[in-house]
This record gives structure tokens, C-alpha cells and sequence, in this order.
């Protein structure tokens, strides 16, 4: 297992263009670096997870939490990369920190969990959380009826909520389906 302790600072991105994005939480311990990967309903998850265990278990709810150091220049090829099958959560409220336990498939095959595990004081989880929701609401915009991503604002989509219904979209015709008889 890899374990980065307390961190010195976290956040969240997303790489790519709407669509074809990836994401990753990232986190620096002194001149150690980790990213897990993971994909967007995973982090978004995550984020109302750990604002869940703020609301439930701190002692400090609802109180300001001070500025965080940013995680800075982060390399292309971190100490630690993880592709995150399962991850784990606990909060601390003694010490006020949030841990987060992470496994990706070969290790969860061996048995051997968890693969990491690291500490996030609560400021940075209260960043965190607010950091998650701006990266997973940056993405295509969503059907205001299925919630479901659209290509581009105002395209026309299968839509359940519309009923099958659409002004713009025409349906092809049925094979077979001829008009000369």
C-alpha cells in the first residue's frame, strides 16, 4: 500500500474537450505527487460523498474553513498513478480530516487492498468539494428534462422526457415502408 499521509494539498480536473473528457484527483505530499483517475459520475460521487461526511461527523459544520495551498505545478508523470475501481472513505473527527482509501483492478484482483490511502484536512476537503462541483458542471450541458449530455446547446436528442416527441428531429424512414404500390 501506498500511503501519502496527510497532504499537503489536493484538487481535481479534467482533461480533454467536452465529451471526451478524463478525470483525476490529484494530490501532492511534500515532492511526492498522486493522481487518480477515475470517471466523471465517480468524482462527482466523491464530492457529495465527502460533503455528506463534513455535514455528518465534523465537529467545525458549518464554520469558515481558511485558504488552502494549491497543489501547484503538477508533473506530467506523478510518483503515483491509479485508474480507481473502488475507492473508500472515513472522516476523523478528532482530528478533523477526511481519509480516502483507493484500489484499481490488479490490486483488487490480488487481494492485497488497499493500494492507497491518504489524509485531507478539513479546509482542503472543503475546497475539494466545491473544486469537484465546478469540474464536473464545466462539461456539455444536460437536457433539462432527461439530464442526459447534448453534443451542443439546443441540439436535438432522443429525449424520453419529450415522449419520443421532437420538432427538429426526423425520424428515417422504415425499410420496406414504399409508397408505390
Amino acid at each position: 500500500m501506498i500511503d501519502f499521509g496527510l497532504v499537503d494539498a489536493l484538487d481535481s480536473e479534467a482533461i480533454g474537450p467536452p465529451g471526451q473528457r478524463t478525470f483525476r484527483l490529484r494530490a501532492r505530499t511534500g515532492d511526492a505527487y498522486a493522481a487518480l483517475w477515475m470517471e466523471k459520475e465517480a468524482l462527482a460521487t466523491l464530492g457529495r460523498s465527502l460533503s455528506q461526511l463534513l455535514a455528518d461527523r465534523s465537529r467545525l459544520r458549518g464554520q469558515l474553513a481558511p485558504p488552502v495551498e494549491p497543489v501547484g505545478n503538477f508533473p506530467q508523470r506523478p510518483q503515483v498513478e491509479l485508474q480507481v475501481a473502488r475507492l473508500g472513505l472515513d472522516y476523523d473527527a478528532d482530528r478533523e480530516r477526511a481519509i480516502i482509501v483507493a484500489d484499481d483492478a490488479p490490486t483488487m484482483e490480488r487481494g492485497d487492498t488497499p493500494a492507497f490511502r491518504m489524509e485531507i484536512a478539513r479546509a482542503q476537503v472543503v475546497a475539494a468539494v466545491r473544486q469537484i462541483e465546478g469540474v464536473v458542471a464545466a462539461g456539455r450541458p444536460l437536457c433539462p428534462l432527461c439530464h442526459e449530455p447534448l453534443e451542443q446547446p439546443g441540439q436535438a436528442h432522443f429525449c424520453p422526457g419529450h415522449n419520443g416527441f421532437s420538432r427538429d428531429l426526423e425520424l428515417p424512414p422504415i425499410d420496406g415502408d414504399d409508397d408505390e404500390e
